[in-house]
């Protein structure tokens, strides 16, 4: 029972599962033929940095920082900013979807303590998340898969992708000040840090440094993962399988929509840099960022308008990206507001907005 429940909310594995099905019967290409190195080194790393973002979590590192950071705001405005601030530090380095699994709980509870709703405040945290995780090739799964895919040199990538990170952040900021400001009760939970804390830290920065090429991926991530199995096993279980089988089906599923013979001249369209940016933007809006990258990857060598092209269809549609769905529902689980609502009237004109200014940019 609890399977068929948590299955009914993995969506997006369902669809690319079956969509990836569908195309191995249609095309009857050896599906085992386009999971290659490439693909399992993007599975290895989400595999290892789902593991070591689960330690850091346990071990109440991001808790401990986080509201020692709030307790010194007296109102929502200043509030607003730390927390906004905190999200655009976290999201580069432990992924989106982490960062606000742990941003907007934090949120919600000074939220209730003080009688706030804060449903814009959340929706600009996601805004944030997005945004800013886009700076480094481990910042969420789309640029994991774009960087090793493309062996992209990590300098390079950062810079390329900077002023759209950096110009979300100060969209975010400025929102916030048209927001309406009050006083708030002072934290007063006391969150402390459990012992070793500081080994996941260390395992985070090894793990950061293989990503860049400063170590053999492999061989970092099997020592990280033995750690794990003899000191906390349990942390295996904080891994989102359903994710990684999600990239898998996408793997598939890209690799024998790029044998169709109908799809020979798109390699042709997708040599525009801009055909690749309007394209992969706007698919994001129905099938979210993630797969949108591996899909039109099997098209293309321009990863730089891919890399940008995913990253503004973030925005817009709440599927633009999965951090998006993880904002809302933890927000929706204590706060009744049209969250929907606001959050597409904020997010569609930003994506608009994001997509008209980088195709002149």
């Amino acid at each position: 029972m609890k399977i068929i429940q948590r299955l009914s909310k993995e969506w997006l594995f369902l669809i690319s599962s079956a969509a990836a099905i569908l195309t191995i019967i249609l095309v009857k290409e050896n599906p085992l033929k386009f999971i290659g190195y490439d693909q399992i080194r993007v599975l290895w790393i989400l595999f290892i940095m789902m593991m070591i973002n689960g330690g850091l979590k346990q071990k109440g590192v991001l808790d401990y920082w986080g509201f020692h950071l709030i307790s010194r705001s007296k109102n929502t405005l200043v509030l607003s900013i730390m927390l906004l601030i905190l999200t655009a530090i976290l999201a580069p380095l432990v992924t989106n979807d982490v960062t606000l699994i742990v941003i907007v709980p934090l949120t919600v509870s000074v939220a209730q303590r003080s009688e706030f709703d804060p449903m814009w405040l959340v929706i600009l945290e996601s805004v944030v998340a997005n945004g800013m995780s886009s700076f480094t090739p481990f910042g969420n799964p789309q640029n994991i898969y774009i960087y090793t895919h493309y062996n992209a040199p990590p300098l390079e990538f950062m810079g390329y992708v900077a002023i759209f990170s950096l110009l979300s952040l100060a969209v975010a900021i400025f929102t916030i000040f048209f927001i309406r400001n009050k006083s708030i009760t002072k934290v007063s939970r006391i969150t402390k840090l459990e012992k070793q804390w500081w080994v996941y830290l260390l395992l985070l920065l090894l793990m950061i440094a293989s990503i860049l090429r400063f170590g053999d991926i492999f061989l970092i991530g099997g020592f990280i993962l033995a750690y794990i199995i003899l000191a906390d096993r349990r942390l295996l279980g904080s891994v989102d399988y359903f994710l990684l089988g999600t990239f898998v089906a996408f793997f598939i599923l890209s690799g024998e929509i790029s044998s169709m013979s109908w799809l020979k001249n798109l390699p042709e369209f997708l040599n525009s840099g801009k055909n690749v940016f309007l394209t992969s933007a706007l698919l994001s809006q129905i099938i979210s960022n993630v797969p949108s990258a591996i899909v039109i990857s099997a098209f293309t060598n321009l990863w730089k308008p891919l890399l940008l092209g995913v990253s503004v269809g973030g925005f817009g549609t709440l599927v633009g990206s999965l951090a998006n769905i993880i904002a809302f529902s933890i927000y929706k689980r204590n706060f009744k507001s049209n969250y929907l609502k606001y959050f597409h009237l904020y997010s569609i004109p930003l994506f608009l907005g994001m997509l008209l200014f980088f195709s002149f940019v």
